[in-house]
């Protein structure tokens, strides 16, 4: 077995394969609670009050739904992977440890990774200033795989993003915020992506 020097700099693209694999960010962790928690939770509250349902039938109900949707929260799970040895892209599903992937394109498909973003606004329609991140591999054919987006932290998204690429040997085109993402083809008869009001 051969040592590894230390002083060596890392190579991404000696890994077997790459896990795209994000957490759900802030806003979308609130949508989970509100539906899968606060909803059914005010239901239930409401059958109490109402007489339509006991409390240890309410409590058990309760009980039953909280670790039905922990199971799922944490025993499901969808992500990509870019696989070196096989050249591809593919979306797997882990179900409670049982992993199926499908197949989703060739490495050589892949023209480009660019982080489109997109402006939050009010309910009004309003301006926020805020803006979410998404990473998304752009294919020869100018279709758009989006990989995940967070508001949280876009300097986390281009440092993926810009691995992502460099696992690939493609180009990386970082976001600008407040212009619209549009795929145009290149000089070179390939995919490319440019940027514009």
């Amino acid at each position: 077995m051969q040592d590894m020097d230390s002083n060596e700099k890392f190579d991404i693209k000696k890994l077997p394969r790459l896990e795209i694999d994000k957490p759900i960010d802030q806003m979308m962790r609130i949508l989970v609670v509100i539906f899968c928690l606060v909803i059914p939770i005010g239901t239930l509250l409401r059958g109490l009050r109402d007489d339509m349902i006991e409390v240890p039938n309410a409590l058990l109900i309760g009980a039953a739904w909280l670790v039905l949707v922990a199971a799922i929260y944490y025993g499901v799970k969808r992500f990509y992977v870019l696989d070196r040895m096989r050249k591809a892209l593919f979306r797997a599903t882990r179900i409670f440890g049982s992993v199926s992937e499908s197949y989703v394109c060739a490495f050589s498909d892949i023209s480009c990774v660019a982080i489109d973003s997109h402006e939050r606004t009010t309910k009004n329609g309003g301006s926020t200033g805020q803006f979410w991140y998404e990473s998304c591999f752009i294919l020869k054919n100018k279709k758009i795989i989006r990989l995940h987006r967070t508001f949280e932290d876009s300097y986390d998204e281009i440092q993926d993003a810009e691995q992502y690429a460099e696992y690939l040997g493609c180009r990386f085109f970082g976001p600008k915020p407040g212009l619209e993402m549009k795929v145009v083809n290149d000089a070179n008869g390939g995919t490319s992506v440019e940027f514009s009001r």
